[in-house]
């Protein structure tokens, strides 16, 4: 049995895997949506699905591409709501995503071939990554439902395109993109019970990649 005293972990890890689990249920959906629709397995790898990483900060390698990275970089904690107990935060959550475009070609109607640099393919996935992450977390109330409730405050702060050194552009271009959002949430400043830990996680079926260590600890007993 854990002991009594045994601190537990803050609430925005728990926010954090949340989202990424958020995130992959519907990029799982779209998937299938896609294969109905007719796409085949390369196209769905290339142009519907994304790694997500909840513990990633460096420039990942192209062969990762495109993968989305979840992390909170701030917590601000307003006077008026602050209590000996519990204090509410505002949270501000970075969702950086990365994406890798190589030159190709294709036939159109006419039998034309039709050359694509890596500009044009890099610049597409990057959009419509965009529009994935975008769409899925910021419509009818998604991180409060996808966070069971934990998440009572949402604020959309501003998308931002990320530069990449010049390197890892040689072979292929590289372009990335950033949406830094406010959440607001109370973080408790006691020794939560653990046994609330555990039915969050499985309430909201977080896969194993995306628990934190120091949660697991209480989902295990």
């Amino acid at each position: 049995m854990l002991k009594n005293n045994l601190i537990t972990p803050m609430h925005f890890t728990m926010v954090r895997d949340a989202i990424c689990q958020l995130l992959a249920n519907e990029r799982e959906q779209q998937k299938k949506l896609a294969k109905a629709a007719g796409k085949n397995e390369k196209e769905i790898e290339q142009d519907f699905d994304f790694t997500i990483f909840p513990k990633r900060f460096r420039i990942p390698d192209v062969s990762e591409m495109p993968c989305v990275f979840v992390y909170f970089d701030r917590l601000d904690f307003p006077e008026e709501h602050q209590s000996i107990n519990e204090n509410y935060a505002h949270g501000n959550l970075q969702i950086d995503y990365y994406c890798v475009g190589k030159s190709g070609s294709y036939t159109d109607e006419n039998g034309q071939t039709i050359q694509v640099p890596a500009d044009s393919n890099a610049e597409d996935r990057l959009n419509y990554l965009t529009a994935q992450i975008y769409k899925i977390l910021f419509s009818e109330k998604n991180f409060s439902k996808g966070t069971d409730q934990l998440v009572t405050h949402v604020k959309l702060n501003n998308w931002r395109r990320l530069l990449e050194p010049d390197e890892l552009n040689q072979a292929a271009t590289v372009l990335g993109g950033s949406f830094s959002v406010e959440l607001g949430f109370n973080e408790p400043a006691y020794y939560t019970d653990g046994r609330l830990i555990k039915e969050f996680y499985f309430k909201l079926n977080i896969q194993d990649e995306f628990i934190d260590p120091f949660c697991r600890i209480y989902i295990d007993t």
